[in-house]
């Protein structure tokens, strides 16, 4: 049996791959490049095609790409095959997420909330390790699934221990929809 939502991105990858794989890396991506690693290992958590996977591999990163379709993978698979970009790709269920601790320079999560990674993120980033996150808030109690939504100030509160380097909740210009936005380094702990 197909995860549901497996089934539902796979159909969208699969009858507009070629749209998806022409965006450009999510603008919060590249307003912090400056403040990326030059070389280590980046985690791109729902990566979809692989926009955000191939730019950071594209700047010397090793990426692992997840997500939960098999279709959107095998497109970023293509793309940095033909590139020879250091990104291996793996179809994973992000709610039931396991990561190794101390393992990641980079982790990035765009437009993707699955509260229990959260605690997986906190551990698996390396000490100075950056966190890259924005997804959508819930705007209006009319919200049709209010579990793929963040609560004002829950993105803040849930990495209130990191280092604060970007924090905002903003309405993307020309819709409704509003998301949250951090830019946060993991602090620096003694061995």
């Amino acid at each position: 049996m197909t995860h549901p939502d497996a089934e539902r991105w796979n159909a969208r990858y699969a009858a507009d791959g070629e749209v998806w794989l022409e965006r450009q890396p999510r603008q919060l991506l590249l307003e912090y490049i400056h403040l990326l690693p030059q070389q280590g290992i980046a985690l791109d958590a729902a990566a979809g095609v692989g926009n955000n996977g191939a730019y950071l591999a594209r700047h010397g990163l090793n990426v692992i790409a997840l997500d939960i379709s098999m279709i959107g993978l095998r497109l970023a698979r293509q793309r940095v095959l033909a590139e020879s970009l250091p990104l291996s790709t793996a179809v994973y269920d992000l709610a039931n997420l396991w990561l190794p601790a101390d393992f990641f320079d980079l982790i990035v999560n765009f437009h993707f909330l699955e509260r229990a990674t959260f605690a997986e993120f906190h551990q698996a980033l390396k000490s100075d390790g950056l966190l890259i996150f924005e997804t959508f808030l819930r705007s209006n109690d009319d919200t049709p699934t209010p579990d793929f939504y963040l609560e004002p100030g829950e993105l803040l509160n849930a990495y209130e221990d990191f280092e604060i380097i970007h924090w905002k909740e903003r309405t993307i210009p020309g819709t409704s929809k509003v998301t949250a936005q951090l830019v946060a380094r993991k602090p620096n702990t003694p061995v």
